[in-house]
């Protein structure tokens, strides 16, 4: 006669029944953890939404305002369909937009470094929770990615979109200031055209009629060099000393202006090149910092990916799990009933 193998197959059970409590509170942990991870994304992506939509405003503001300098460009540079007084005006209102812009970008930044750096203290302080979880995976649920690395990422996504923004925003800027210096060197130039020429005197008795008679458009025609010393020294010795020193005096000031008018068209001259280079320093730095942007957008879709990818690894692997609880749970009852019926029979 067989013994009685009842005690044994209790046990056995029991553990079984252990094990499969174990396994049901370890699914149902997991199970609020990505329930409030899930909560916690919603609101990172109620935040993503807001800061996206206000940096779209903001980017949709710097564009009309772009629009609005080309368009007016033409006749900001005219000086007969814009007056002086429009120009100045168009001036402060551009100036005030610019600033405002920059005043909003600024708030935009300091935003998402604040929600930035309470995201990780959050992070911090359940760090302990999330070492549990992730310290019960097994090798199939190896991919999983900590929440942590998901907002770097965003972060990271956050201030490349900031980035963009700012390049918007000197762009505009830069762009009024180049047509602003346009305008100062139409001002010098239409300066410098219209200056008078100044007059030997004032008073037409000053000379006589004899001086006043000669001219270069009465005179005869300067066939050969000596004509042409001649003709100047008899001019000469038909003026008095005191109109010789005025034609002086008016020479030598006519010549000061001259000098400073041609510095003043040097320094122009210096500094549309000091421009010229600024502008081709800030175009290669638009064009590196696109490619940022750009290297930014793909380092996005990636973690996109992982982060799709780690959550179908972890569901493959619960089912894995489950399957296998349920297989244990089978053989062991239907173990137990062979051992039973083998009991029974013997």
């Amino acid at each position: 006669m067989m013994s009685d193998l009842t005690p044994i197959f209790r046990k056995y059970v029991a553990v079984i029944d252990d094990a499969r409590n174990e396994q049901n509170s370890i699914d149902d942990h997991v199970e609020r953890k990505q329930e409030d991870f899930g909560n916690s994304n919603g609101t990172c992506e109620m935040f993503s939404d807001s800061f996206i939509k206000e940096c779209a405003r903001l980017l949709k503001f710097l564009v009309e305002l772009n629009k609005v300098i080309k368009q007016i460009e033409k006749n900001y540079l005219d000086d007969f369909n814009m007056s002086d007084a429009e120009k100045d005006e168009f001036d402060m209102e551009c100036r005030l937009q610019i600033q405002q812009y920059f005043k909003k970008f600024e708030f935009l930044e300091n935003y998402e470094m604040e929600r930035h750096s309470l995201s990780l203290k959050r992070f911090q302080s359940k760090s302990h929770r999330w070492s549990k979880i992730l310290s019960n995976k097994n090798d199939n649920t190896k991919h999983v990615i900590h929440p942590q690395d998901i907002e770097n990422g965003v972060h990271e996504f956050r201030l490349g979109v900031l980035r963009c923004l700012n390049l918007w925003i000197k762009y505009v800027s830069s762009k009024f200031t180049t047509i602003q210096q346009e305008r100062l060197i139409l001002e010098n130039k239409m300066n410098f055209n219209s200056t008078p020429m100044p007059t030997l005197s004032n008073n037409a008795d000053d000379f006589s009629a004899d001086a006043i008679d000669i001219s270069v458009s009465q005179s005869a025609p300067v066939e050969t060099v000596q004509d042409e010393v001649k003709h100047y020294e008899e001019t000469i010795s038909k003026l008095t000393q005191e109109q010789l020193q005025v034609l002086e005096t008016e020479h030598s000031e006519l010549l000061n202006q001259k000098n400073e008018q041609l510095k003043k068209v040097e320094t122009i001259n210096k500094t549309i090149l000091d421009i010229v280079n600024i502008q081709n320093e800030l175009s290669n730095h638009l064009t590196v910092q696109s490619q940022n942007i750009n290297l930014m957008l793909n380092n996005q879709d990636d973690i996109e990916l992982n982060i799709k990818k780690g959550n179908k690894e972890l569901r493959k692997a619960k089912r894995a799990a489950g399957r296998t609880a349920k297989m244990t749970t089978y053989g062991a009852i239907i173990m137990g009933v062979f051992i039973l019926f083998l009991d029974y029979v013997g």
